[in-house]
């Protein structure tokens, strides 16, 4: 990423009012390079980490549903699993022709079914966990390009110049948001990934949140809000506060991002921290091949400038009949 460009960001995670457990998940992390020194004539101990400047981030927020643990463990396997993709697997170290975008794009919807198995898996092989699901929504910057990864109702805002956007499309039926069409996991057969690219501006910023957000904050609060507050930290509390105002009906999680002009030129900065001795994430083992998939990929156009590529759209009330209702995957979530 560029050093003349500055990254402020916060998340927060807050029960709600009614709920006895939280299910969701968030995550904000910057990515960087990374080498380990082994040995060296420089003063630097064995085993140091030297890290360059930042070169893009990351932003995560999903929304489990099973009830008990199996929400949340669905949420976490999801956040894992695309950490462990990024960290491990993915060629993501910034496409810089479309021919490694396109490259990217397929890696990211290739994560997005293993993740889907994965939790499926879980979900087979302990009872405790059967029906277990998460949406999951992430931004992925590589400045100034965001590529929004996104199924469920979980959501992604754009507020630039003051106008407050809506990045993805919340894949409920028409008339029945509490029924999912689209998820990780519950029982579904495979998930839809929705895919779309954004080109950042300076001065943008990009608000995820689970749905336990718009039940009661709408989107016009919403603009307010991030407009009034230039600190995503206050833009978090204050959120979360109108939410449980209005109610409070579910967990409620968000994460904020915003762009702007650093005041100092960094250089080309180096640096050095020392590794922890435990591993946050357990060990994922990647499946060895991916299975075949309906060839059903199409793409489309659509406003504000976004590349959009999704495996299918989402149907509207014509399918009432299908879907994952939240509620009776989770009896304690309640209508979505």
């Amino acid at each position: 990423m560029s050093n003349e460009i500055q990254f402020e960001s916060a998340g927060i995670s807050d029960l709600g009012l009614i709920r006895t457990e939280n299910e969701d998940q968030f995550l904000v992390a910057e990515l960087t390079r990374c080498m380990q020194s082994v040995s060296s004539s420089l003063p630097l101990q064995a085993g140091r980490q030297l890290t360059g400047g930042v070169l893009g981030q990351l932003l995560i927020v999903a929304d489990g549903m099973g009830g008990h643990r199996a929400g949340a463990d669905a949420s976490r396997v999801a956040v894992e699993y695309f950490v462990a993709s990024i960290l491990n697997r993915l060629g993501w170290l910034f496409p810089k022709v479309d021919a490694d975008e396109a490259a990217l794009i397929e890696d990211l919807k290739l994560v997005m079914r293993q993740s889907d198995r994965e939790i499926e898996r879980l979900s087979q092989e302990k009872p405790e966990l059967k029906g277990m699901g998460t949406t999951f929504t992430m931004a992925y910057v590589v400045w100034p390009r965001m590529y929004i990864v996104h199924a469920g109702d979980s959501r992604c805002y754009l507020l630039r110049h003051g106008e407050l956007q809506v990045l993805t499309r919340d894949h409920t039926l028409y008339q029945r948001p509490n029924i999912l069409t689209n998820a990780l996991g519950a029982g579904s057969q495979g998930v839809h990934v929705e895919i779309r690219t954004v080109q950042l501006e300076e001065g943008d910023s990009v608000l995820l949140c689970s749905d336990g957000l718009n039940k009661h904050v709408d989107d016009k609060l919403i603009q307010q809000t991030m407009i009034e507050n230039t600190d995503p930290r206050a833009v978090c509390r204050s959120l979360i506060d109108h939410a449980n105002k209005g109610g409070g009906s579910d967990n409620t999680t968000l994460v904020v991002g915003r762009w702007g002009k650093s005041s100092e030129d960094e250089g080309m900065p180096i640096f050095e921290s020392l590794p922890s001795d435990r591993s946050l994430f357990r060990e994922i083992a990647f499946p060895p091949e991916e299975t075949e998939t309906a060839d059903i990929e199409t793409l489309h156009l659509s406003s504000f400038d976004l590349r959009e590529f999704s495996v299918e759209s989402v149907e509207a009330a014509s399918n009432e009949g299908e879907g994952t209702p939240k509620d009776e995957k989770n009896p304690e979530k309640g209508e979505q």
